[in-house]
């Protein structure tokens, strides 16, 4: 995502979009990466964790009483000892508000394609989300809708245009547009469908069956991976 100032320094904060927990990590720097990647990332959902509202069918076992401290070690007083403080976190987090998430890969270093076509599927996708009440751009803070996001490169230039759907936990089984404008973002991600090949007349079906649905128009010609946690699937 852009930094806030709108800058291109490598040093100043920015902020990234966690998936699939659909959190947002403020005031993120490269030398601040270790500490994201701790306290952040690696605690964070993944595309194979079940997702946190199935209840377990087995009752977990019982955990045993702690041990009695050994008492054979002459008991020690720390009271006197420094007391070393927590490192206060340099981030702020906030749950991403949108009940959906189309990513446009829109790098052009290398291969001009994806950086050409992301604009235009974003004009395109507009077109169909504004009639239903659900597009959300990068500054949108509504709750529920579609965000729409520039992202780097995916892999694949010869794939482009490359697009990613990502779907929240109550999105998943939808099978209408009513209420969806106001239903709020709540729960994981569940859901991520990867397409290839996308071009502008592709963009209808997408957002009616793909974004609203989870379901793919064109499997055998624009399906290149993705997962399902509702149904433990993954394919990458």
């Amino acid at each position: 995502m852009p930094t806030p100032q709108g800058h291109e320094a490598p040093s100043d904060p920015t902020t990234i979009l966690l998936l699939p927990s659909f959190t947002f990590i403020e005031n993120v720097t490269p030398t601040s990466v270790p500490m994201l990647i701790q306290h952040h990332i690696n605690t964070a959902p993944t595309s194979t964790t079940p997702l946190s509202s199935v209840k377990p069918t087995v009752a977990p076992a019982r955990i045993a009483e702690p041990l009695p401290t050994p008492t054979s070690v002459e008991d020690l007083d720390n009271s006197n000892l420094p007391q070393i403080p927590p490192v206060p976190s340099p981030f702020t987090t906030r749950p991403c508000p949108h009940q959906y998430l189309i990513l446009l890969c829109s790098q052009r270093t290398r291969d001009a394609r994806c950086g050409q076509s992301a604009p235009l599927l974003r004009r395109e996708f507009e077109r169909h989300l504004r009639p239903l009440g659900l597009y959300r751009d990068l500054h949108d803070e509504r709750p529920g809708g579609v965000g729409i996001y520039f992202i780097s490169h995916v892999g694949g230039h010869k794939f482009s245009a490359n697009v990613m759907v990502y779907r929240r936990t109550r999105s998943v089984g939808v099978d209408g547009v009513a209420g969806l404008a106001e239903s709020g973002g709540m729960g994981e991600g569940s859901q991520c469908i990867w397409l290839a090949r996308v071009r502008p007349e592709d963009c209808e079906g997408i957002v009616k069956f793909t974004v609203l649905k989870g379901k793919v128009v064109k499997p055998e010609r624009q399906l290149r991976g993705g997962f399902d946690r509702d149904k433990g699937l993954v394919s990458w």
